[in-house]
């Protein structure tokens, strides 16, 4: 089991994962255990987010997008090269992007029986829009499915030193990123009249590319994180099993000690 693994499961077992990950890390890396051990069992709503990460990771990619897209139109608009229709466009995307996810992280409380009550609702829309639109750190806690805590929108990140997200994050979000229309047409010339049609076809062909590219990461990213839910669960199962083996024999050693007791009383 890894830090992240910790947010998999059941949100009541969240203390019993981290004692045994714990455990598991202190004779080889006694730092690493005590990092472990502070590490907070998160909220309600912060758990369903995370739980949202590690089974439809697809989700969360479009949202760090839309939120990426969001905040390079705010950078564009401010730097004169977008304007605020742009900006409209792209924070409408990343609203939608926020209520999908919300809808999804619902979804995993009302399965679990836990109660998704109007303000936890509302915490879950508050996270992920904070997480999308905040620093690289927060960003990657989301896709990584690893968030520990309630965010508050504070604004996008700084325009003039922006946090780049890790490679790894960013190959997958590169081709879901909708660039501002602005931004586009002073990148790219105007095609000629009469080969355009050639062109978008050629284009359009490039984007399908790029979505089943992502995609098939997305897939490839669910896949491993399932298969880690697997390893977790493979270990709940052989810790009860311990605990039932040791009430066992917390059993026969009672039974033992009646026994001899009885034969000590009747000595006397």
């Amino acid at each position: 089991m890894d830090a992240a693994g910790l947010y998999r499961g059941p949100l009541e077992d969240f203390v019993a994962r981290r004692s045994a990950l714990v455990r598991e890390l202190r004779p080889t890396d006694r730092k690493a255990a005590d990092a472990v051990s502070k590490l907070r069992k998160p909220s309600a709503s912060v758990w369903a987010i995370d739980q949202v990460a590690a089974e439809t990771p697809a989700l969360i990619a479009e949202l760090l997008a839309a939120g990426a897209d969001a905040r390079e139109t705010q950078g564009n608009v401010a730097a004169g090269t977008a304007s605020r229709e742009d900006l409209r466009t792209a924070t409408g995307g990343l609203r939608d992007a926020v209520e999908a996810a919300t809808r999804a992280a619902v979804d995993v409380l009302n399965g679990a029986g836990h109660t998704a009550t109007e303000d936890t609702t509302r915490r879950i829309r508050t996270t992920l829009q904070a997480a999308a639109t905040g620093g690289a750190a927060d960003r990657q806690a989301l896709w990584s499915g690893a968030l520990d805590r309630d965010l508050d929108v504070a604004g996008f990140a700084s325009v003039s030193e922006p946090e780049d997200d890790r490679s790894e994050l960013a190959a997958v979000l590169a081709p879901l990123r909708r660039r501002s229309e602005s931004a586009t047409r002073q990148s790219a010339p105007e095609p000629a009249a009469a080969g355009s049609k050639g062109l978008e076809r050629r284009q359009a062909e490039r984007d399908e590319a790029k979505l089943r590219a992502a995609a098939e990461r997305a897939r490839e990213a669910a896949d491993a994180k399932r298969r880690q839910a697997d390893r977790l669960s493979d270990e709940a199962r052989t810790v009860a099993d311990e605990a039932m083996a040791a009430a066992h024999a917390a059993d026969a050693a009672e039974e033992a000690a009646q026994a001899a007791r009885a034969a000590l009383d009747q000595r006397v």
